[in-house]
């Protein structure tokens, strides 16, 4: 990633087809596969980064990445529109530098040059654009955007007059198990791959790595623990109204997920870590020590804004509780208990929409502390089931092996694995309800400063 400018983050393209090269060829390699035997590929990226292509389909400059923040303003004026409530309505987000509109927005007043593309598109449409040579993306991919219209599962007309953008210059539309087409010639040669290799849509790779995770109704949550944590559970398309988390659509047709995001978790640690000159699995040693509960020490995880529930960029951090017998490991087990608790909001929110899991399907670095998937359970109520480490790959894996999206969920229910599973205890629940109490009124009166 780059970053040119304060507030700019950026990503070449080209970066991304080089992966997808190397990690297509290397799989190949590890697994004595020869080319000519894969019939189907899928694909999953990053949502959010905006790519703007030429007529030819090159790049007319980096990709502007979901964590950017150029557009601020522009993101501003749009949610004060018309359009930005619908947008809200629609997807349960604010509308924020990381749209699409934003940026497009930004680019024709700072660079008129890249204005001009022939088409935007996104991480994963750059990819099936240099496979196929067409201009494709998948619903999940696109449906993040604030230019697409959730309920009609298309590009969003209100938003395209909007912005004065012409339907043609953003990709056509595909399901996640549909078959797009055969690979160019010059990306089988890339590749190592037999150019009649079919090319499938994919997805979001959130959504992918739900369905890696077998999350084909509304049973099933899905939880992905690193430097933030994504908590996302499906719901029926026709089901639920207005939310507090986004809302896009799901890999597999008929579902939407609900997705809601802690900005910081294991980057609280990692701070917590580079103020006390210790690692984080250091911090995790000592918290498992400490008693539940921290000695009484409290931790409000905003510490780079809230993102889900609530949409507050200037809301921050605090200890609270602090004594002068306070230890490391009682701030270690604090921060992870209160993150936890961070991440149980999202849940409730999901509830609040009409979602109703009965237990969520984990992955991430995090997970491999048994004290902070035990915190996770104890604060949501819900069993936490440890997954495979594959994520979007395995899930795009099963979106290229089927030829629908029941077959697709079938492969998911019979691959996924389960590696252990942590239940909630009651008392452990008790005191994780006190807690999000407390952290709300601290929340407050952080607010009311």
């Amino acid at each position: 990633m780059d970053t040119p400018h304060p507030g700019h983050a950026e990503q070449d393209p080209e970066d991304w087809y080089g992966s997808v090269r190397l990690a297509v060829r290397t799989a190949l390699a590890v697994a004595g596969v020869p080319g000519d035997a894969v019939t189907a590929l899928a694909v999953s990226g990053q949502g959010a980064a905006l790519v703007a292509l030429d007529e030819a389909g090159k790049p007319l400059r980096p990709a502007i990445i979901h964590l950017d923040q150029r557009a601020e303003a522009e993101a501003a004026a749009l949610a004060q529109s018309p359009l930005g409530a619908d947008i809200r309505r629609a997807h349960g987000a604010a509308v924020g530098a990381w749209n699409a509109g934003a940026k497009i927005s930004w680019l024709r007043r700072h660079e008129p040059e890249s204005a001009t593309a022939a088409t935007y598109t996104s991480a994963s449409g750059f990819v099936l654009r240099r496979l196929t040579g067409q201009s494709w993306q998948s619903h999940s991919d696109a449906g993040i955007s604030d230019l697409y219209d959730l309920a009609g599962r298309r590009w969003s007309p209100a938003a395209l007059e909007a912005l004065d953008l012409a339907p043609d210059r953003l990709p056509a539309l595909a399901a996640g198990t549909s078959a797009l087409g055969p690979l160019t010639p010059a990306a089988a040669a890339d590749l190592g791959l037999r150019s009649r290799c079919a090319v499938v849509a994919g997805g979001e790779d959130t959504s992918s790595a739900a369905l890696a995770a077998g999350v084909t109704g509304s049973a099933r949550g899905f939880l992905s623990m690193g430097t933030a944590a994504v908590l996302g559970v499906a719901l029926r398309r026709d089901l639920g109204g207005s939310t507090a988390l986004l809302r896009f659509p799901h890999v597999l047709d008929g579902l939407d997920l609900l997705s809601g995001s802690t900005a910081t978790v294991g980057a609280a640690l990692a701070w917590l870590g580079d103020l006390l000159d210790r690692t984080p699995q250091e911090l995790l040693d000592l918290a498992a020590a400490a008693p539940p509960g921290a000695d009484g020490v409290d931790f409000l995880p905003h510490l780079a804004g809230s993102l889900h529930p609530v949409d507050d960029p200037a809301a921050r951090g605090a200890f609270t509780g602090l004594s002068l017998a306070s230890s490391p490991g009682a701030l270690a087990r604090a921060v992870v208990e209160g993150t936890a608790a961070a991440i149980s909001d999202n849940l409730a929110a999901a509830r609040d929409a009409g979602a109703e899991p009965d237990e969520l399907a984990a992955v991430g670095g995090p997970t491999r502390s048994p004290l902070w998937c035990q915190a996770v359970a104890d604060a949501t109520g819900l069993p936490v089931a440890l997954c495979g480490p594959d994520g979007a790959p395995l899930g795009d894996a099963f979106l290229a092996a089927a030829e629908s999206d029941a077959e697709a969920a079938a492969l998911a229910a019979a691959h996924v694995q389960i590696r252990r599973r942590y239940e909630p205890s009651p008392d452990g629940a008790e005191a994780a309800t006190a807690r999000r109490a407390r952290l709300d009124r601290v929340y407050q009166a952080t607010v009311e400063r």
